[in-house]
């Protein structure tokens, strides 16, 4: 009899760390104005602690990250990257996207307001290397035509006044969210390939 409970209790806790088919993990985490730290991985109890919910994949892949502050709602994530509390992971042979959202279904990051990308692809090599990082943002325009296109010759006459500069060049030397993951990709964090 003890050891039908025992095995009762296994198969309980397992499942309370299941969802959809789906392992999640939880990682206390500390939210500051501009940053998150990641303060302590897998812990059980989240009574008014920040934290980080980690759903991984039967692939032993992250799959999905979310942002919690002490009080139990979906939170801000921090960094100069992103702006939602929410992000996704879409894996490819050769890459992996990062995508942001403030719910489950919408983006994160309104360029016009936060002039931050909402997905990041990092190309791999087949070193799992981060090869180059391409940068997507939304952008919702709710001006009149002479209004977009004053400001599509500015953006024009910039990227004139400063080559070799601005949003198109800039790179990532790892995965955003990775730093607040376990999984990652099957226990790899692609880092950059470094330039000789």
């Amino acid at each position: 009899m003890r050891i039908v409970s025992i095995f009762l209790l296994v198969v309980i806790f397992l499942s309370c760390n299941k969802e959809e088919g789906k392992t999640i993990k939880y990682h206390e985490i500390e939210i500051t104005a501009s940053s998150i730290n990641l303060l302590e991985k897998n812990i059980t109890n989240k009574d008014n602690r920040s934290y980080v919910k980690e759903f991984i994949d039967s692939l032993g892949r992250t799959k999905r990250l979310e942002f919690y502050n002490s009080r139990g709602q979906l939170d801000y994530p921090g960094s100069g990257y992103y702006g939602g509390p929410i992000i996704k992971y879409h894996y490819e042979p050769n890459s992996i996207t990062e995508t942001a959202y403030i719910s489950d279904i919408d983006l994160a990051n309104d360029f016009q307001t936060s002039e931050v990308p909402n997905q990041i692809i990092y190309y791999l090599n087949d070193k799992d290397k981060i090869d180059r990082t391409v940068f997507r943002y939304k952008i919702e325009f709710n001006m009149e035509k002479d209004q977009l296109d004053e400001i599509i010759n500015n953006l024009k006459l910039y990227k004139d006044l400063i080559p070799n500069s601005g949003l198109e060049t800039r790179e990532m030397d790892s995965i955003f969210g990775y730093q607040f993951a376990t999984a990652k990709l099957h226990g790899i964090n692609p880092v950059k390939v470094k330039s000789n």
